[in-house]
């Protein structure tokens, strides 16, 4: 059986993809680097990119849940205290919506990764 080959449909070696050249973004709540830029939401202050994980936690910090309510991203920039309705927690129901990124605000690091993906 043939080895898979770096080669391109030519026969000819691929050249390399062209790295992408960004200056480093950290993260304003805990200091370390982002690295997935794509999976980053906008700070509160500013709007610098933060990492997800920073925004669920200072959203559960901030929140106080009963027994059976949980955080959850609802998209376009919002949280929610949801409860789910059984224990597969495929269907839940919105107790509260919690805002982080400002509705409609349009940021220039996002911006740049669209472009960048085609999108």
């Amino acid at each position: 059986m043939p080895q898979a080959s770096a080669d391109g449909q030519d026969g000819q070696p691929r050249a390399a993809s062209p790295a992408i050249d960004q200056p480093a973004v950290f993260c304003p709540i805990c200091q370390k680097q982002i690295f997935d830029l794509a999976s980053a939401l906008a700070g509160k202050n500013g709007g610098q990119p933060v990492h997800f994980d920073c925004a669920l936690a200072q959203v559960a910090e901030s929140e106080r849940l009963e027994a059976d309510e949980h955080i959850a991203y609802i998209g376009h920039g919002s949280f929610a205290v949801v409860t789910y309705r059984d224990k597969s927690m495929t269907a839940f129901s919105i107790k509260r919506r919690i805002p982080w990124e400002k509705e409609g605000e349009k940021f220039e690091w996002r911006r740049t990764i669209q472009q960048r993906m085609g999108i």
